[in-house]
């Protein structure tokens, strides 16, 4: 099993380029590429007793296409700041922009982490 981090674009978009998403789960984190690649995404687990570093997935989608590019948005914009962080991959699939996974949270004190990560299972 590979195990790719926020700040591994270059690796996940190696992952998705040329593959559909036929299935996801957005209640177990998972998504199943065409070729039967288990993709497992987990937000960041951060403080056990408040809400810094904490990530959670919030949008998973299928996409019927052959993915032929993938863009990341790993910078918190204005409207985030004030109240956390948000973390989008964005694949592009028959000349449209999905938004693939979306993970928000906070990084609160910075100690505890911030982002996500992506464990890769080949069938």
């Amino acid at each position: 099993m590979t195990t790719y981090y926020e700040n591994n674009h270059d690796e996940i978009k190696e992952l998705l380029l040329g593959h559909k998403i036929t299935n996801v789960d957005l209640e177990k984190g998972t998504a199943t590429l065409d070729d039967d690649t288990v993709l497992e995404l987990h937000g960041n687990e951060g403080c056990g007793g408040c809400n810094s570093g904490w990530y959670d997935l919030t949008v998973l989608n299928s996409v019927d296409n052959i993915i032929t590019n993938v863009e990341f948005l790993d910078e918190p914009d204005e409207e985030y700041r004030e109240r956390g962080g948000l973390y989008q991959i964005f694949v592009f699939a028959d000349n449209q922009k999905i938004n693939f996974a979306t993970f928000e949270g906070s990084d609160g004190n910075a100690y505890y982490g911030s982002g996500y990560s992506i464990k890769v299972r080949k069938a």
